[in-house]
């Protein structure tokens, strides 16, 4: 049952899924709960900064899902220049860069994929329900938990999983970002994707995702220092 699920889950997340934006949203995440929220890292003391023409949508997303605003946009970025108009040559579209068959399966069409706030919600859900999928421990370094859940948003849950089984199964931390992305770059070599903990096979993309993974951060981290602190979605995860 359980690999039945992480195989659906799986193409919901490789072709970068969409949940439906009429779907309920919970008032605090379970990122929230491990602190990939509004944390204070290095807040400028100039004031604010606007990112992109998109604050507004991705502070109203954030607020709603729990999930910092400067987080959202730094996926953004990396996903599309924050070009809402961006078509990849997979057929992801949006700020975000959602497929929209995958859209469609939820209830989303791909004309209403392609207006931003939909697009920027359905990626804020789908965040948070990888981390529920992934099921870190709570207290782990904030670093690992959210490499991890930026590296399922991008390569796919199951390929992370089989990543975090190998570094298991090779008496390694398999809650380190450090030890997965390693593994993940592994998967490409029948050495370690043929192992019988591993059940999605070989992974050419872990250079790729690990490189994802290290832009998204660097750049959320830039986006910190540019803005002052938005202290919404932080009193949203104490009140959790």
């Amino acid at each position: 049952m359980l690999k039945r699920t992480l195989s659906t889950f799986l193409f919901i997340i490789v072709s970068l899924a969409a949940l439906s934006a009429v779907m309920y949203v919970p008032e605090c995440s379970s990122l929230a709960m491990r602190g990939i929220v509004a944390e204070k890292c290095g807040v400028c003391a100039h004031g604010k900064r606007p990112i992109s023409d998109y604050d507004n949508i991705m502070k109203s997303v954030g607020n709603e899902a729990g999930i910092d605003w400067r987080l959202l946009s730094a996926i953004a970025y990396t996903e599309s220049h924050f070009n809402a108009d961006a078509v990849s040559s997979r057929g992801a579209v949006g700020l975000m860069q959602i497929m929209p068959k995958i859209g469609e399966h939820f209830g989303l069409t791909a004309e209403e994929l392609q207006d931003p706030h939909n697009n920027v919600r359905v990626a804020a859900m789908l965040l948070d329900e990888i981390d529920s999928m992934v099921q870190l421990p709570v207290g782990i370094p904030r670093e690992d938990s959210l490499g991890i859940v930026l590296a399922c948003y991008n390569g796919g849950l199951g390929h992370v999983s089989d990543a975090r089984r190998l570094a298991r199964a090779n008496g390694e931390d398999m809650n380190s970002w450090d030890v997965v992305s390693r593994y993940l770059a592994l998967k490409s070599d029948p050495e370690y994707y043929e192992q019988d903990v591993v059940s999605y096979g070989k992974f050419s993309g872990g250079r790729q995702t690990s490189a994802y993974v290290r832009n998204v951060m660097k750049r959320y981290k830039r986006y910190c220092s540019m803005t002052d602190v938005d202290t919404t979605a932080g009193e949203m995860a104490e009140r959790r």
